[in-house]
């Protein structure tokens, strides 16, 4: 069932125009960039968009020329990952894994901070903040390290299912979604009013 509708949603994302891709993805970095948790921050952490993923080059641009600093993801192996400072998208190379990463070591790692602004990445999500990822389990781990960081996902609004999605305890639930549409969960507290 999980990898069944992860296939399904992927597929639908896949086939959107680039056109239409584009439009969604700049209402969504707009909502982001208006938001209390993004004006707040003084690091932005985030996935780099690839393919068929909500764009986020935008959104870290927005952010170096606001002075903030950009921090994104290494993955490991053993589902491990970490995020490093980036000034340019020069320095991003395609890994093993196939996602752009900057050829950084651990030992630059920046850890987040209650404060900081942490974007979320993720192929099916539901109305809870529940989500289902790319099935390699990396942001739950991360995010059993770091319980008080608050997480937003950028999805468009077809990835946000109404039924509740089926997890497991380990999977950590999204505080509010973003999607073209507007803002899921998160509404009644400070990060986007």
């Amino acid at each position: 069932m999980k990898n069944m509708l992860r296939q399904k949603i992927l597929q639908k994302r896949k086939e959107m125009t680039v056109e239409e891709r584009e439009r969604k993805s700049n209402k969504i970095i707009d909502t982001l960039c208006n938001s209390e948790s993004y004006q707040k921050a003084d690091v932005v952490f985030t996935y780099i968009g690839m393919e068929a993923e909500v764009n986020t080059y935008p959104l870290i641009e927005r952010a170096w020329k606001d002075g903030k600093k950009v921090a994104v993801p290494i993955a490991k192996i053993k589902g491990e990952m970490y995020f490093v400072p980036i000034s340019s998208f020069l320095e991003l190379k395609k890994s093993r894994f196939g996602v752009m990463e900057p050829p950084k070591s651990k030992n630059q790692e920046i850890l987040p901070q209650k404060t900081d602004f942490f974007l979320v990445p993720g192929s099916v999500f539901d109305q809870k903040g529940n989500r289902y990822g790319y099935g390699g389990g990396y942001y739950d781990r991360y995010f059993q390290q770091y319980l008080n960081i608050y997480k937003i996902a950028a999805a468009f609004s077809f990835q946000v299912m109404e039924f509740d999605l089926q997890v497991e305890t380990f999977d950590i639930p999204v505080d509010c979604i973003v999607t073209e549409k507007g803002v899921i969960g998160g509404s009644n507290d400070e990060y986007f009013d």
